[in-house]
C-alpha cells in the first residue's frame, strides 16, 4: 500500500502523505537524495521510508513550464442526481444530466489522471452516493495512490454505507451542514438534520476523517454561529463557506455576507478562530489560507485560491473548469474529457494561454468597489460582471 505520492517538478517534488492528508515541497536535492538512500529531510519528521511507499511519477524538467507540473487535486462531479433540493444548491443539482460521463469513462479519467501525476480527487455532485460506481472508482483511486474524499449531504451513510466506503479505501468526507437542525432543514428538507448527523457518528466510527461545511447566509448566519460553538467543544472540523447566488441560491437574493456581516461573524467566532484548529472559513481565518512551500519555489503560489494553479473541475457532462464557483455561474469550460488524450499535454495547453488572467486583472479594481469583504476569489468577480442588476466593473 502506497504511502507517499510523490510528483516530480521544476524545482524538486510535490509530495502528498496519503496517510495524514497533508502536501509538501522537496528541493531537486532533497529528491535525489530521497531516491538514493530512502529519505525525507529530517525536520519533516519521517523515519524508516520504504521504496514500496512511493507513488512516484516522473517527469521531464526540461518540458516543465514555470508552474506545478500537473494538478494537485481534482474535484470530480459524479453527478447531478440528488436525493436532496436545497434551496442554495450553487449548481441546482436533482436530476441526472443527459450526457454524463458513464462509469468507464470516468475509469479512464483516473487512469489518466494517476499518469500525469494526481495526488487527490475528491467525488462530488449532486451526490456523489448517487452514482452506483462511486465504491469501485474510490478503490481504484485507492490502489493508485491516490487519496479521495467525498462531498456529500450525509443523510445516505448508512452504517452498511460507511463500512463499503472504508474497505473501499476512502479517506475524509466533508459533509454539509448549516446550522442548528430547524435551519438545516429548512434549507435542505424535514429530517435531513437528523440523517447527516447520524451519517457523520457512522464515518467517524471507522475511522474515516469528517470535515463539516457549512454555506453562510445572512439568514442562517446567527444559526451557524451557534453551531460553530456547540461543534467546537467536540473538536469537529468545521470550515464556514461563502454562500454565492447561483442554480437554485439565485432565488435567495440578497443574502450574500457583506464585510461587516464577517467581521460581525469573525468577532462572535473570536475564540474559537483564536483558540481552535477545528473552525476554519472563507474570509474569517485568512491567515490559515497562506501556502508556506518550505522551499524556494520559482513561482508564486496563490494564498487560498488552487483554481488554474493546483486544481482541476471536472462536470458529469465531462466538462473541465478550474473553478467550480466559476462553472456554476456559466464560466466557459477549458476542454472536455472526452477530448484529452494526454493530460500532460492539456495542462501545458492551459497555462501558455492563461484562461483565467482576465480575471485576475480585475481582482484589484473589484476589491476597490464590492462592497463585500476583499477577496482573491475570482468567482466573485464573475458573479459582478455577470449578473443582471448588480454593479459592475
Amino acid at each position: 500500500m502506497y504511502r507517499f505520492n510523490v510528483r516530480e517538478e521544476k524545482f524538486g517534488a510535490t509530495i502528498y502523505d496519503l496517510m495524514k492528508g497533508n502536501r509538501f515541497y522537496i528541493s531537486i536535492d532533497e529528491l535525489n537524495s530521497l531516491y538514493e538512500r530512502m529519505v525525507f529531510p529530517k525536520d519533516l519528521g519521517y523515519k524508516n521510508i520504504k521504496h514500496s511507499e512511493l507513488r512516484i511519477t516522473r517527469k521531464n524538467n526540461k518540458e516543465l513550464l514555470n508552474c506545478f507540473s500537473f494538478a494537485d487535486i481534482a474535484y470530480v462531479e459524479l453527478t447531478r442526481g440528488c436525493n436532496l433540493r436545497c434551496k442554495h444548491c450553487l449548481n441546482d443539482s436533482g436530476d441526472a444530466l443527459e450526457n454524463q460521463l458513464n462509469y468507464e469513462e470516468f475509469r479512464d479519467m483516473i487512469l489518466k489522471f494517476s499518469k500525469a501525476g494526481i495526488q487527490e480527487i475528491r467525488f462530488t455532485g449532486g451526490e456523489p452516493l448517487f452514482f452506483l460506481g462511486v465504491f469501485d472508482l474510490i478503490k481504484l483511486c485507492t490502489n493508485l495512490g491516490i487519496y479521495t474524499s467525498i462531498g456529500t449531504n450525509g443523510t445516505l451513510i448508512s452504517k452498511t454505507v460507511a463500512q463499503k466506503l472504508k474497505k473501499a479505501g476512502l479517506k475524509k468526507a466533508i459533509v454539509s451542514i448549516d446550522g442548528t437542525e430547524k435551519k438545516h432543514d429548512y434549507i435542505r428538507g424535514n429530517g435531513n438534520y437528523k440523517k447527516a448527523m447520524d451519517g457523520i457518528d457512522n464515518l467517524k466510527e471507522l475511522g474515516i476523517d469528517v470535515r463539516i461545511n457549512s454555506v453562510i447566509m445572512k439568514e442562517n448566519m446567527d444559526d451557524i454561529i451557534e453551531f460553530a460553538r456547540r461543534i467546537n467543544i467536540k473538536k469537529q472540523s468545521l470550515f464556514i463557506r461563502r454562500f454565492i447566488e447561483s442554480g437554485r441560491g439565485t432565488n435567495l437574493l440578497n443574502n450574500m455576507l457583506t464585510k461587516e456581516d464577517y467581521d460581525y461573524v469573525r468577532n462572535q467566532l473570536k475564540s474559537e478562530l483564536e483558540t481552535s484548529k477545528y473552525v476554519n472559513g472563507h474570509y474569517l481565518r485568512n491567515k490559515d489560507e497562506v501556502v508556506d512551500s518550505r522551499i524556494d519555489i520559482p513561482f508564486k503560489i496563490k494564498d487560498g485560491c488552487k483554481a488554474g494553479e493546483r486544481a482541476l473541475v471536472i462536470t458529469p457532462d465531462g466538462d473541465i473548469h478550474l473553478c467550480g464557483f466559476l462553472a456554476a455561474q456559466g464560466f466557459p469550460p477549458v476542454g472536455n474529457v472526452r477530448n484529452v488524450s494526454d493530460w500532460n499535454i492539456f495542462w501545458k495547453e492551459i497555462h501558455n494561454k492563461k484562461l483565467l488572467q482576465n480575471l485576475e486583472d480585475s481582482l484589484p479594481k473589484y476589491n476597490e468597489t464590492s462592497g463585500i469583504q476583499e477577496t482573491n476569489c475570482l468567482a466573485y468577480v464573475q458573479r459582478t460582471l455577470t449578473l443582471e442588476g448588480k454593479k459592475r466593473l
